[in-house]
């Protein structure tokens, strides 16, 4: 799936993955995500953090919705 630039449109370009722990966040784990714009006049940077659920945390709230 190809991300386009809020600002002018142009394609993003992924620059890489990192761990919250690469960015000093302790207290989750997950992923950052870091693209820029393809464009030469541009000089968007965007990142974007997706955190990971523990199965631990996954099966408690599985639990929960089913009345258990």
């Amino acid at each position: 799936m190809k991300s386009s630039c809020w600002f002018c449109g142009s394609e993003l370009i992924w620059g890489g993955d990192f761990t919250y722990e690469d960015y000093g966040i302790e207290e989750d784990d997950g992923i950052v995500a870091n693209l820029s714009c393809s464009s030469s006049e541009c000089d968007t940077y965007a990142e974007f953090y997706n955190t990971i659920k523990k199965k631990e945390e996954e099966n408690v709230n599985k639990s929960k919705s089913m009345g258990q």
